[in-house]
């Protein structure tokens, strides 16, 4: 059996995309000491989703840890390395993740409606659509089981 809920939020980076969630309930980073740039794999100590990979992902977290390099990390990964993420969700998208995404062309979005953090589950099926920025998107949740 199926079920889906609609979660309404801002567009923070527009784009669309769909995949796979991978939740952090830690604030997270894209440095590379974070997800090593050749791998995708999650690094950073303590995450309940370590040595997960992040490629093509919807990535779910509360907010950004570590400094502005995880700007040029995240667009790194992305567009050059090819094991970045297709989108980010968050309770509140960092600066340094907006630029980021923004310069990696996905979807970030945030303030939504309800915590993406309890609400979105490790492997149910994300749909983001955030066409325009600082206007509504809509992130839908499908959860198989």
């Amino acid at each position: 059996m199926e079920t889906r809920k609609v979660l309404k939020g801002i567009t923070r980076a527009k784009g669309r995309a769909a995949g796979e969630a991978l939740v952090s309930k830690l604030r997270m980073g894209w440095a590379p000491h974070y997800v090593p740039n050749d791998t995708g794999l999650m690094q950073m100590l303590g995450s309940e989703i370590i040595g997960e990979s992040v490629k093509d992902k919807i990535m779910i977290y509360p907010t950004v840890s570590g400094s502005t390099s995880g700007t040029t990390g995240l667009f790194y990964k992305v567009k050059v390395a090819k094991v970045g993420p297709a989108a980010l969700v968050c309770n509140e998208v960092h600066y340094i993740d907006i630029a980021g995404a923004m310069a990696s062309e996905i979807p970030a979005v945030d303030s939504l409606d309800g915590d993406p953090v309890q609400e979105i589950q490790n492997g149910d099926w994300v749909e983001i659509v955030a066409d325009e920025v600082g206007k509504e998107a809509t992130v839908t949740i499908t959860r198989r089981g």
